[in-house]
């Protein structure tokens, strides 16, 4: 029946500002992308999601490069929509934004199940002493990096004594099957419940 289905209308706008000196390993340069998605009226659901995104490259001397990232996300509800649909919810943790932290464990829990719930909010951030091997500067870097993040629900107030921090060591290469990322990660402050993972690593991504 017609009461099963929920029919969204999205609009969905990107604005990127790319100034780093390379794509896969830059030295230098700032890097932006926000982007906005909304479900118009007309559809069963109305909502909206916003997300942005800094990333500054700063060169240290020929060989060290510092890497300062952060990012904000959030999504709501309006119009006749109770809350913001489960499948649009942030999630944090993992290579790509706390590492030591098992991929999308942040955030709300399902207390029977212990399912990853994510949210409607997302904090970010990751600062990171990058530096290349004489010799493989195109091919291999490596990362001293501290991460921090957490996704809070709707009903959540947005607490950062509850960001989730840790350190570690990573490494960038560029093999020949793709692009691959490497984190050897201790949390450091991590809680009961919390999913922890010290190696990870990621194929196919960006950097």
């Amino acid at each position: 029946s017609s009461s099963d289905r929920n029919l969204a209308i999205p609009l969905t706008v990107t604005w990127i500002s790319d100034g780093k000196d390379s794509y896969f390993f830059p030295t230098k340069g700032t890097y932006q992308k926000a982007g906005i998605e909304v479900a118009l009226p007309g559809g069963d659901l109305q909502y909206y999601r916003a997300t942005y995104q800094l990333q500054h490259f700063i060169p240290l001397s020929q060989r060290f490069t510092l890497m300062l990232n952060g990012e904000l996300g959030y999504g709501d509800n309006f119009g006749s929509t109770d809350e913001l649909p489960f499948y649009k919810n942030f999630y944090a943790g993992g290579v790509s934004s706390v590492r030591g932290f098992k991929a999308s464990s942040l955030g709300p829990v399902e207390a029977n199940t212990d399912d990853r719930l994510g949210g409607n909010r997302r904090i970010v951030t990751n600062a990171e002493l990058l530096w290349s091997l004489p010799g493989m500067e195109k091919s291999f870097r490596m990362g001293l990096f501290f991460d921090a993040g957490q996704v809070y629900g709707e009903s959540q107030d947005l607490d950062l004594g509850q960001l989730r921090y840790s350190t570690g060591l990573s490494a960038s290469w560029i093999s020949p099957i793709g692009p691959l990322k490497f984190s050897l990660a201790r949390p450091l402050n991590d809680e009961s419940g919390d999913k922890t993972e010290t190696f990870q690593f990621q194929l196919g991504t960006t950097f």
